[in-house]
Formats: structure tokens, sequence, C-alpha cells
């Protein structure tokens, strides 16, 4: 029967751990699927929320056109206006995306406007008082900030955007870890860390970009990247903003692409400038685009008041998995405001690519290393009981084998018994074929006794002290050089002595002793004998057998009148 390989204990429990870290990776993926969906509604909804509290403060004037600049760049859309819709139906705009500048924090209160646009350079710097609060916006030349960030793609720091102000994302610091060490860094902002004003200019300094959505100067990201526009002529004039001796950066915002092919596809009802000019798109648009809360807008607003007395409808174009656009109607303090703003998102397979790149590379080797585990004890057992069966196998064929030498000599003594008249030599035959038989009837209780042993515990044990024990059981005086420990099953080991030592006692010279060399590298057992004499019996068959469970391998010599028995894990190849 041929021997089973490891492998093919493994392959089964492989190909099961597989399957069963294919599902857990499917449920994780759609249960990230899910929560991603939940994700983009939630920041959908809560942006939704920011755009009616603005509406509402800029109503209620509390504040004005500087302060929605300020919160619309900083929770930015691709595309965003913001206008007042007049008596006459239409529309008087208070902010709309400026896709000519860089807006750069410089607090939360106080921003510069980084432009090559000369009509906005001449606006030059305007301060307001906001709740109490000194706003202030300044626009500054600054051809370094249009070197560094040029225009960005949206899609990842939109997703972002919608993700940061849900609750998913911060729920589990471990989820956001894992995201950010994936290798998808969704948000990196350039962040100024020294500069100076001259005029309308603005000088920076050093910069470094900035990844994920904290900041520490002292401990900047592995790989971020840096820049150094520092003029060494100019170096006493470069600040960096102080608040209590902690060094604060300037944050500078991308600058937004312009979602024209949205637009267009939208044509009409996005960039109106009137009611009736979006009223006419819509109707174009068809029956497939009628919605109750949009028709709602062009009927007596009387009839859809909330019951705080306020009117607020939506209408969503969702574009695919990619785009979403909204135009929101509010009507506060009797009069009507309209929000339209387009995101531009990715799909939850790219935004969460790097992340299920890492899980599946860790299910997957949690499969093969949990398999490989769960393949060493059926193999060890499977392994244990067939070197058993070989064992006993052997070891039978051994004793058939063995067994011819001690049947023949009883088959002569036998014979001889025929041809004998005396009773001396009758008692004489009979003796040695008791003897013999004896003999064999100890060597098979051994070989029996040790194929039924099959719980083998293997520790480590001295050969001097075996041998030593095992030659007190003899009753033979063995001279013994050296000693070292082996792993052994002591009782079945001192067993296979027992038949090497036995054997040299038996078959030594009158005038001899048997001899026991221990090294490092081999045990050697020697005696005298008379070659004539010489007969092994199936002692050395069991023995070898024995030490072969041991992994050590058996050698015989027999040379000039010297038997020698060594055995050893490397004995090299035999001296001819």
């Amino acid at each position: 029967m041929k021997r089973k390989g490891y492998l093919s204990f493994l392959f089964s429990k492989l190909i099961a751990c597989l399957l069963i870290a294919a599902v857990l990776y499917g449920i994780l993926q759609s249960g990230l699927d899910r929560a991603y969906a939940s994700t983009i509604d939630s920041g959908w909804s809560k942006r939704h929320e920011r755009f009616e509290s603005i509406v509402r403060n800029y109503a209620e004037k509390k504040c004005d056109k500087t302060f929605i600049d300020i919160v619309t760049n900083i929770f930015t859309s691709d595309y965003y206006r913001f206008v007042e819709v007049k008596e006459d139906g239409s529309f008087e705009t208070i902010s709309e995306t400026d896709y000519k500048c860089i807006p750069i924090e410089q607090e939360m209160r106080h921003w510069y406007y980084v432009t090559n646009d000369k009509e906005l350079l001449a606006k030059g710097k305007k301060t307001d008082i906001i709740n109490g609060n000194e706003w202030t916006i300044e626009y500054k030349k600054c051809d370094e900030a249009w070197n560094f960030k040029n225009y960005c793609d949206t899609k990842t720091t939109n997703s972002w955007d919608l993700s940061a102000q849900s609750d998913l994302y911060f729920s589990n610091m471990l989820f956001t870890v894992a995201l950010d060490y994936s290798g998808f860094i969704q948000y990196r902002i350039p962040m100024v860390l020294s500069y100076y004003v001259d005029g309308d200019t603005l000088h920076l300094g050093k910069v470094v970009e900035s990844y994920g959505i904290t900041f520490e100067i002292d401990k900047e990201p592995l790989f971020a990247k840096k820049w150094d526009f520092t003029d060494p002529s100019k170096e006493d004039r470069y600040i960096k903003v102080n608040n209590e001796n902690i060094v604060q950066s300037l944050s500078v915002f991308p600058i937004r692409v312009r979602p024209d092919e949205y637009l267009s596809k939208y044509g009409g009802m996005f960039l109106a400038n009137s009611m009736s000019e979006l009223q006419k798109a819509y109707e174009l648009r068809g029956e497939d685009y009628r919605d109750e809360s949009f028709e709602a807008v062009f009927k007596e607003f009387a009839e859809n008041k909330h019951s705080d007395g306020e009117y607020k409808y939506r209408f969503n174009t969702p574009d695919s998995e990619s785009y979403y656009g909204a135009l929101d109607f509010y009507e506060i303090n009797g009069k009507l405001y309209m929000f339209e703003y387009i995101i531009n998102t990715v799909p939850s397979a790219a935004y969460f690519k790097p992340f299920s790149i890492l899980s599946a590379v860790l299910l997957g080797l949690a499969a093969v290393v949990i398999s490989l585990l769960a393949a060493i004890k059926p193999y060890s057992q499977y392994k244990k009981a067939y070197e058993n069966n070989i064992f006993k196998n052997n070891l039978i064929d051994s004793l058939a084998h063995n067994m011819k030498t001690p049947l023949q000599i009883l088959g002569g003594y036998a014979e001889n018994l025929k041809d004998v008249t005396s009773d001396t030599e009758k008692d004489r035959y009979a003796e040695q074929i008791l003897a013999k038989t004896a003999e064999m009837n100890k060597d098979i209780e051994a070989i029996l006794k040790t194929a039924e042993k099959s719980d083998r515990k293997f520790v480590k044990e001295s050969v001097r002290s075996c041998i030593g024990e095992v030659a007190q059981k003899l009753g033979e005086d063995i001279q013994i050089k050296g000693d070292k420990t082996i792993k052994m099953d002591k009782d079945y080991f001192e067993t296979a002595l027992f038949c090497l030592l036995d054997n040299a006692v038996k078959y030594k010279s009158a005038d001899s002793k048997v001899e026991a060399d221990i090294t490092c590298k081999a045990v050697t057992i020697r005696n005298k004998t008379d070659k004539d004499k010489f007969t092994p019996g199936t002692g050395l068959a069991l023995a070898g057998r024995i030490l072969e469970q041991h992994k050590l391998q058996l050698r015989t010599t027999l040379k000039d009148g010297v038997f020698e028995v060594r055995f050893g894990k490397k004995l090299g190849k035999e001296k001819k």
C-alpha cells in the first residue's frame, strides 16, 4: 500500500478553509457595501442639513456671504450655488463655487484666497463682524501655491467628506487604522508651515503634504511630500502662526474640478437663471424624471408648508453610483432660497479596494495556517499507524526469515536423535533442543511484546545508563566507555540493547569481554567470537526494527574474529 503524504491530508482541509475564508470575505464585502451605502446616504443627508443651516442663518441675518463662502469651502462639493429666488422668479446668486481660487486657512476666521485672477486680486481684503467675531478673507497672488497644488480629482476627497460627516467612519478606530494602513489615503492636504506676506503676494516657505484627517508637525507622515520655497535672502521675514507656543500650520484646500459632463447631462436644471427656466428644463426631461416633491415647487407654497411654517423640498438627480446632484428649496421668513450642488463619489469597490485586498490576504493566510495546523494531528496519527503496521509486517517477515536457521538446527538435532542409542547422547540432544526452543520462545515473546507497543513516548535518556541496566539483567560485566543522551522510549530501547548485548554475550570467546564504546556519532558494541560458533538469530532483526523506530541505523560486521554492532543517526558509507 502506497503511503499517503502530508499534502493529501492538507489538501482537503485547505480547500475547506479557503471556502470558509471566501464566505467570510463575501460577508465582509457585503457588510462594507451596506455600510458604505449608509455612509453616502448619511453624508448626503448631513450635507443637506448643513446647507439648510446656512440658509437659515443667512435668512435670519446671523451671517453674510463671507461666512457662507468659508463654510462651503470647508464642506465643499464639486459644484454648488446658493441663490435667493426673487418674487418675479429670477435667481440672485449669493454664493457659488469659485474655480479660480485655492483657499488657505490661516485660522478658522481668517482665510487667504490664493489666485492668479486679476479681478479677484483687485478685491484685496475684506473683514466682516459676524456674531461678534471678525471674519477676514484676503485675495493673494502666490505662484508657489499654484505650482504645488494643481486641479485635483475630487472623487476620493468627496467620498472622504461624506464619510467624515457620517457616524460610520469614526465609530471604529480599528476600521480607521486598517483603511489608512492598507494604503488608501483619502485626504491629502498640503500644510504650509512658514510664510510671509508682501503686498498682495503670499510667499510660502516650507510646505508638507499631510495625509489623513489629522496633522501634527512633530509627527510628519513617513511618505509625505515636502517642499521648501524659502528664499534665504528673506528668511528673517518668514513667520509661523503661534497659539500658546504651539506652532500652527496653514491648510491648503484643493481646487475643485468643475463637473461639466454632469452639468451638461442635466442642462438647464443646474445653472438656471430663473424658476421659469428651471421648470422648462424639468418638463423637457420627460415623464421618467417627474418627482412629486419637485412639482410642488411650482404649486402654491401654502399647500406644502411644514408644521413649523417653513417650506422645504429636494429634487435629487443620481447618476449611477458615482454622481449625486440635488436642488434644495427652502422658504424661510417668507423668502424662497435654492441650493444646488453636485458631488462626485467612487463606488464602494474602488473606495475599499486596498482594504479588501488586505483582508483577502489576511483571510487567505489564516486559511493556510489553520489548514496546516489542522492537518498535523490526523497526519501524525496516520503516520504512526502506518509505521506501526509496516514495522509489524517487517517484523513478521524478519521472524519468518530468521527462524529458518534455528529451525534447521532443531531439525538436525531431531535427525540425530533417531540414530543415537546412548541415553547420554539422547539427553544431550534433548537439552540442546529445549535450550534452542526456549531461546526461540524468548525471541518470539519479545517480538510480540514489541509489536503490541504503539503508545511510545520519547524522552531524553543516557545510553550508558541503559546499557548498564541491561548488563545487570544479563549478569554480565560489560566494559562501557563514554556516554550521550538520545530521545528514546526507554523500555523499547532497552529491548533492542538486550537483543544486541545478549547476542554479544552468547557468542563471545571464553577469555574476552563485551565492550561498549559510546561517542556523539554512534554506539559500538563489540566482542571476540569464534566464527564457527557465530549464528546470529532473530535478536538482531528485532533490534534493527526497534532502532529504526528511533530513527537510528544499525550495521553489523564480522572481521578477524571480532563481531561489531554499530548504531547511530548517520553512519556514513560502509567501509569495504
